[in-house]
């Protein structure tokens, strides 16, 4: 299941976020975009998404950066397998088959930082109270004395 994650308050001014090797970006106020208050999702150089919403914006954009890595997880180098791996573990740390690409051919100091990262998302897990056990209610002792009684005189 994907962690909910909080969305920064929205930036001013000039702002671009884009991936090494990727086509797509989010971006305000740049030369590939008006400067009219909207945050603008492009790829290929087209507007995939123009909105005055920050959070629409940084969700289509993770969309983008989740389909990006998933692609890359085929790819023939480890290396960029396990990098897609950290990217999408980064979208979402529950991630199986990210964290399965990193035991698989990650380094031993890979394999080790993400062992103290599920480690640390275990800790910050919530405790639930253990359910309380479910007893019948007690009956009165006389009753219990009585039911023995009437037992014994059958």
């Amino acid at each position: 299941m994907a962690e909910t994650r909080a969305v920064p308050a929205p930036p001013h001014g000039r702002y671009k976020r884009s991936l090494d090797g990727a086509n797509f970006s989010l971006e305000a106020n740049t030369e590939a975009v008006p400067d009219d208050g909207r945050f603008y999702v492009m790829q290929e150089g087209k507007v995939v998404l123009a909105t005055e919403e920050f959070e629409a914006a940084t969700t289509e954009y993770h969309r983008l950066c989740r389909d990006f890595w998933k692609e890359r997880l085929e790819h023939s180098s480890p290396q960029v397998r396990v990098s897609a791996a950290w990217g999408l573990l980064g979208l979402d740390s529950s991630d199986k088959t990210a964290q399965a690409v990193i035991q698989t051919d990650g380094n031993a100091q890979e394999r080790k930082r993400l062992d103290q990262a599920q480690s640390r998302r275990r800790a910050m897990r919530p405790r639930t109270p253990a359910p309380a056990a479910v007893t019948a209610p007690a009956a009165p002792a006389a009753e219990e004395t009585e039911d023995a009684e009437e037992t014994e005189d059958e």
